[in-house]
């Protein structure tokens, strides 16, 4: 089902890579490569599985209009613990500006936003997913902010959960410099933490922020689930990965791991990153697109996904 990661520019793609070692360590351009959790990190034992699942899908509607959102929201009684947002007919046009969970007294929800950029499309819309349980022991949500300055791109490198639970469900968004800033990519990182990348589309003065939410709760069975190739968009535009979960789990947090120079990963959308229980198996979805005009620069993709009993 996945293609070998094959460069548009087989010549480039070394260089690319060599210069990602070299400079990352200076926040130049991105890792490659991010090392599996081991064993003991991708597993850890519980005494009892998420309980009260439900999945929650909604979309905005189909129109013109320049910036909108979707909100999934949890049965009554229910918590959140993860989630997702695709953007659908956005033509290579449209940012990813958010998704991320909302934990509130007045309900729980997932919201997914999105914003034009460049030319005004005739029509396009943006699917929000929720992921909604019975709330598990050690339950906690958390925000990480990056500075609020006009630099780019930016990212939150790390973010954990607190001792003693583990990640289940992470988002990011973007508030600031409307129609010019998206997310590049939201990422589960080594002993299951998160990381979140946002960039301009199109040079701004303005200052802006990114925020990366995470989702804990402890202790659970959790596996951790990595597409084992790297997937490259080849002469397409885009390019799709899928991350399956063991037999008997479902999906919960869903990631993307890129891998690219720092120019090539600032052209880049999130255009579907979400957890879905069907078909079988539960698995999560990733679809990278470059935004308009594209870029020449090599990458490539790995879907990510956080599974649970």
């Amino acid at each position: 089902m996945f293609r070998s990661p094959v460069s548009r520019h087989p010549l480039l793609w070394g260089t690319v890579v060599a210069l990602c070692a070299a400079l990352g360590g200076q926040g130049l351009m991105s890792a490659p490569v991010a090392a599996e959790p081991s064993a003991s990190a991708r597993v850890q034992a519980a005494p009892a599985p998420v309980s009260g699942y439900r999945y929650v899908e909604r979309v905005s509607a189909f129109n013109s209009t320049s910036a909108r959102s979707a909100v999934a929201p949890c049965p009554s009684g229910k918590v959140v613990l993860a989630g997702g947002a695709r953007i659908e007919f956005g033509g290579r046009s449209v940012l990813l500006r958010g998704s991320y969970p909302v934990h509130s007294p007045f309900g729980d929800r997932w919201i997914a936003s999105a914003e034009e950029f460049g030319n005004p499309l005739t029509g396009w819309r943006v699917r929000a997913y929720a992921v909604c349980a019975n709330r598990p022991a050690g339950l906690t949500y958390h925000q990480a902010p990056a500075v609020f300055t006009s630099s780019s791109p930016k990212s939150v490198q790390r973010h954990d959960c607190p001792a003693g639970t583990r990640l289940i469900g992470l988002g990011a968004r973007v508030s600031g410099a409307d129609n010019r800033v998206g997310l590049n990519a939201i990422t589960i990182t080594p002993g299951l933490s998160a990381s979140a990348r946002a960039s301009e589309a199109s040079a701004t003065p303005q200052r802006w922020a990114l925020m990366s939410h995470v989702v804990c709760a402890g202790p659970l069975t959790l596996a951790f689930r990595q597409t084992s190739q790297w997937i490259s968009p080849g002469s397409s535009p885009s390019a799709t990965a899928i991350a399956n979960c063991p037999q008997g789990t479902r999906a919960f947090g869903t990631g993307v791991l890129l891998a690219g120079s720092s120019a090539a990963l600032n052209r880049l959308v999130p255009v579907a990153l979400y957890p879905a229980p069907t078909p079988t198996p539960p698995h999560g979805t990733a679809t990278v697109s470059e935004l308009v005009p594209g870029t020449p620069l090599p990458w490539a993709l790995k879907a990510q996904v956080i599974c649970a009993r």
